[in-house]
């Protein structure tokens, strides 16, 4: 047999036993997924584990992922290189967890900015013990029972009040186009149940269903494998005010920044150019209107949540119109709204 001939063989059992080698670490099995695995050049991770080695092995193999999440990836893994160079697999232990923790909360880090860290470190364990098996079986998980538990926080927020809203909705003198453009899209977001920039930039023509907008919010169509909603909201007359005022009619998109072919990229690439100059003005007009908060794209949702729990509305109706997946979660988060009721509770007090 020449040796041509024996390389083929050599070449076929070596593919061979990366398929059976891959087929027994998938577990549950994928076909896509082990296709994925089975093609890609096969990168060689250190026998340490490095955890900077795994975070870029998974986000190079898992095409999923926003670009947005990936950044959010990055950063936990220079966050945690910061912590620990070199830092392994090995060295992520429920103590190593709680250090991590506190030290990030006493540099400045919000404890759910250092919890979301903690969730990506998660996920990348779990990616590699559980689906691409790089991890052995002698690894002492660190999470769950007997572990680290991974906290949920809901931040306190200051909201604007319902004068302020009112004024800003009123305002009708601006410096330029450019800042009454700003008012009116925060109003925009605010009308359409405090949907967020992202939805409102890619949102069609083709959403206007009679007298509503349904569509599905850009945030729960990776995060949610269940119970995704319709946001579905009442164009009122103030609402096609702004349809008529901010509306591209020659654009399929209704703020017409997009074609119909744009990618992440463009997407990532456009929403920072349209928000930061935007935010700016609103920041002009707070100054403006002298309000007890910033004026920000992202208020506009906190600003309507509030404005419906003040008119007395119930908190599955809030849930639904807020598009979130049940109403625990809205519970959590019309309590970080709570604040100035502070007032009333300690005025008894001497």
């Amino acid at each position: 047999m020449d040796e041509e001939h024996v390389k083929f063989r050599e070449d076929c059992n070596t593919f061979l036993s990366k398929c059976e080698r891959i087929f027994g670490q998938l577990k549950p099995f994928d076909k896509t997924q082990f296709r994925k695995l089975v093609y890609q050049e096969e990168k060689v991770i250190p026998e340490g584990l490095m955890l900077s080695d795994l975070f870029d092995r998974y986000l190079e193999t898992n095409d999923k992922i926003k670009i947005r999440t990936k950044d959010h990836y990055k950063t936990t893994k220079n966050v945690l290189e910061t912590f620990k160079p070199g830092i392994t697999v090995w060295d992520v232990t429920p103590d190593m967890l709680n250090k991590f923790e506190r030290e990030r909360t006493l540099k400045g880090s919000s404890e759910a900015t250092a919890s979301s860290y903690i969730r990506h470190l998660r996920s990348l364990i779990n990616h590699f013990s559980k689906v691409e098996k790089l991890i052995p079986d002698s690894y002492t998980y660190p999470f769950g029972k007997g572990g680290y538990s991974v906290g949920n926080y809901w931040g306190q927020k200051l909201v604007l009040s319902n004068k302020e809203i009112k004024r800003i909705a009123e305002l009708d003198e601006f410096v330029s186009d450019e800042h009454e453009y700003a008012r009116d899209i925060w109003l925009f977001l605010y009308r359409c149940n405090g949907i967020n920039m992202a939805d409102l930039l890619r949102m069609k023509w083709t959403n206007i269903k009679g007298d509503y907008f349904v569509f599905k919010r850009m945030k729960t169509e990776t995060t949610r494998r269940y119970n995704k909603k319709d946001i579905v909201v009442p164009i009122t007359p103030k609402v096609q005010e702004l349809i008529d005022k901010v509306g591209v009619k020659d654009s399929p998109f209704i703020l017409g920044y997009f074609k119909e072919d744009f990618n992440d990229n463009t997407f990532r690439n456009k929403i920072n150019r349209v928000t930061i100059p935007i935010n700016k003005k609103l920041g002009e007009i707070s100054k403006k209107l002298n309000l007890s908060v910033e004026l920000k794209l992202k208020t506009a949702r906190d600003s309507y949540a509030t404005t419906l729990k003040r008119a007395g509305k119930s908190k599955d109706e809030i849930s639904e119109m807020l598009g979130h997946s049940n109403s625990v979660v809205t519970e959590h988060y019309l309590a970080s709204l709570d604040m100035e009721k502070t007032f009333d509770i300690n005025d008894c007090l001497y």
